[in-house]
């Protein structure tokens, strides 16, 4: 079972809401006709086949990951430089 940080983004041109799990993983979820989220069907996003562009998908992971980061939630291994 993946294990999500429960900070989401909604993305309406994109017709989801996005979030991230503990691990960074970038996952989605569709927008109902109801303009409900049924919060079991969340996808991960393999940014390999996505219809959506690299960039901007790897600009909503950064953009959920520094939420969690404000929120203390969310951790980033160093890297050496």
């Amino acid at each position: 079972m993946t294990n999500f940080t429960g900070v989401f983004l909604t993305v309406e041109n994109h017709g989801c809401v996005y979030t991230i799990c503990t691990e960074g993983e970038l996952y989605y979820a569709p927008i109902l006709a109801s303009g409900n989220v049924n919060m079991n069907e969340f996808h991960w996003v393999d940014f390999d086949v996505a219809e959506t562009d690299y960039d901007e998908l790897d600009e909503i992971q950064s953009a959920l990951i520094d939420m969690m980061q404000r929120a203390g939630l969310y951790f980033k291994q160093p890297v050496a430089v």
